[in-house]
């Protein structure tokens, strides 16, 4: 089969002259990931593991034949037991006021996957165009993924077990915007897609687990300073909870280890950032606990 390519900033597209069959699929930065929920514990023991929880990944897709035009949030779930998405679907509240429903269809199921000897289920939602602007135009979303008996939460209020740099919510509302910008050529979305990314920062790479405090672990010359954690706790518990703090969150992560790579090499510098920058806002931080 032979495929004709196009890269946008974050979508693929890949035509196959063959079958006159046009398919995109979104880009996601390197510094997030397709993954919204991952929950994994092992009920064994170092000899003999027995992994239990799950893990939920979503991405955009467009197919476009003759005969067909349509988009796709694709899912791929993981887990210990089968939770059966197909008997069930996804529902996306906007604003809480209203509520788009799509129904799950399931294209294929595996078992042993992976080390953890998961379970998994692969399959798609169909979104029309209009659906899509509509979730686009929210300033907030809710996700719900249902299965046959149980479902899971995509949610601002609900951050557990997802990526620290960007709220649940919020990096559901940039998956469609930056989808349907590059799809449709809209630049309605950008200002909110590049106080997230910024441009020229594609391929940034996101600070390691419940890393980010690069000027403090600088001037502190310890990451588990009590000082370090103070900030860090102040940033994952109010900070990432506000859009304006998300926003700026990400600006840092882009700009932050440069300063720090300054910082950390001179003892002036280190001293003077304490006392001028991190002693400052860790009694600043304190107040808004």
């Amino acid at each position: 089969m032979e495929q004709q390519s196009n890269n946008k900033r974050f979508i693929k597209q890949d035509f196959d002259k063959f079958n006159n069959k046009s398919t995109s699929e979104l880009v996601w930065p390197t510094k997030f990931s397709k993954k919204y929920i991952s929950i994994w514990w092992n009920a064994g023991d170092s000899t003999v593991k027995d992994y239990k929880g799950m893990e939920i990944d979503l991405t955009l897709r467009h197919v476009k034949t003759p005969d067909i035009e349509t988009c796709l949030i694709d899912y791929m779930y993981l887990g210990g037991d089968w939770m059966f998405l197909r008997n069930g679907n996804m529902i996306i509240n906007l604003d809480g006021t209203e509520n788009i429903k799509l129904e799950a269809k399931e294209s294929n199921t595996d078992v042993g996957v992976g080390f953890r000897n998961a379970v998994c289920e692969i399959g798609f939602y169909s979104i029309s165009k209009e659906e899509l602007k509509k979730v686009c135009d929210a300033k907030e979303v809710e996700v719900r993924v249902g299965g046959a008996n149980s479902y899971h939460s995509i949610a601002n209020s609900d951050q557990k077990n997802s990526e620290k740099s960007i709220l649940p919510g919020d990096k559901f509302l940039f998956m469609c915007r930056t989808f349907y910008a590059g799809l449709y050529d809209d630049s309605s979305y950008s200002s909110q897609i590049e106080a997230i990314i910024p441009v020229g920062t594609e391929n940034a790479k996101a600070p390691a687990a419940g890393g980010g405090c690069f000027i403090a672990t600088a001037a502190m010359g310890d990451y588990n300073h009590p000082v370090v954690m103070d900030l860090r706790l102040f940033r994952d518990n109010w900070l990432l909870k506000r859009d304006w703090g998300v926003k700026f969150t990400n600006w840092y992560y882009t700009h932050g280890p440069k300063a720090a790579n300054i910082i950390e090499k001179s003892t002036l510098l280190r001293k003077l950032t304490f006392f001028a920058i991190v002693k400052p806002l860790q009694i600043l931080t304190k107040r808004f606990k």
